[in-house]
């Protein structure tokens, strides 16, 4: 990719990983207080409101605000020259997140399963109006679509593992992933209560948001359309959605380990495909940015030995 020119900040991609795992340091025990003392598990409201609420939703502003600002303006981030890197651990790492996907996608048909069972015929209400209503169409779809998300993970991911798959033969796969986070944040739109005091909904949906963008910019980049416009939100947009699903997805499973699954909020249970995105989207910046600059520092001094010994 060619780096935009122009007047842009020097920082480097891993001074932003750097602060966004800093920040998760001082975030992740503040959340994991709020999940296990300040939130009511029925309603998912604080109970009570007091300086780390405000000390947690400051910082998360300040550093979200600045990983955008800072990957927008930087020219570095830019260069993410080689997206298409054979990394055995990066392979991996996309196949189990597409099985963590796929994982989201059989829990959905069951969420739907269930709501067609609570139907009733004779409400007055047709069953089309209902499912609407109730999100049932958006699970619905959202299933459908995790599925295909899943099925584009493992592409990428044996694509990593094998160079003979090319990503540019998947262009519309690629899509899905942002297809599918559209509809699960129409599904979490229809919860009938107010988004602003509810910390974990106010929490998926932002984290949403970023990895809507954040997909699409992934989809552009690994299958080559017009990648130099979109690449600064691979950690504008990724870092954001990788931190938010953290602070979301470890309180949730620490809950589950140490046996205390009536603090987890109703409704909003832990969801693997949310941890194994974490996990995925730093992983991805790493080995796109980080390794192949280190690897090309690598290979310059045994070039330059060869050429003086042609010489010779």
């Amino acid at each position: 990719m060619k780096t935009i020119k122009g007047s842009r900040s020097k920082l480097a991609p891993t001074t932003l990983i750097s602060v966004a795992a800093l920040s998760l340091c001082v975030l992740l025990p503040l959340r994991v207080y709020h999940v296990s003392a300040l939130i009511e598990p029925e309603t998912g409201f604080f109970t009570e409101t007091n300086w780390t609420v405000w000390v947690f939703y400051l910082l998360c502003a300040a550093v979200v605000g600045f990983l955008m600002a800072a990957s927008f303006l930087n020219g570095k981030v830019n260069r993410v020259r080689d997206c298409m890197t054979k990394n055995k651990a990066l392979g991996v790492i996309a196949l189990l997140t597409g099985a963590a996907v796929m994982f989201d996608a059989i829990h959905e048909m069951f969420l739907f399963i269930d709501q067609l069972g609570n139907y009733n015929a004779y409400s007055g209400v047709t069953l089309l109006s209902y499912l609407t209503k109730n999100g049932g169409t958006a699970l619905l779809f959202g299933c459908i679509f995790a599925a295909l998300s899943a099925a584009f993970y493992w592409v990428y991911g044996f694509s990593c593992l094998n160079k003979k798959i090319r990503m540019s033969s998947f262009r519309v796969l690629s899509v899905m992933p942002v297809v599918w986070s559209i509809c699960r944040i129409i599904y979490r739109f229809v919860t009938k209560i107010s988004f602003i005091n509810v910390s974990d909904l106010l929490l998926e949906l932002f984290m949403l948001v970023f990895l809507i963008s954040f997909t699409l910019a992934f989809a552009q980049v690994v299958t080559n359309v017009t990648p130099e416009i979109c690449a600064w939100r691979l950690f504008g947009c990724g870092l954001p959605a990788a931190l938010l699903a953290f602070v979301i997805s470890v309180p949730r499973l620490m809950m589950l380990v140490m046996l205390h699954t009536d603090r987890i909020v109703t409704g909003h249970s832990l969801a693997p495909c949310d941890l194994m995105l974490a996990v995925f989207i730093p992983v991805f910046l790493y080995f796109t940015t980080v390794a192949v600059k280190k690897k090309k520092v690598e290979q310059k001094p045994e070039e330059s030995a060869e050429e003086s010994a042609d010489k010779e």
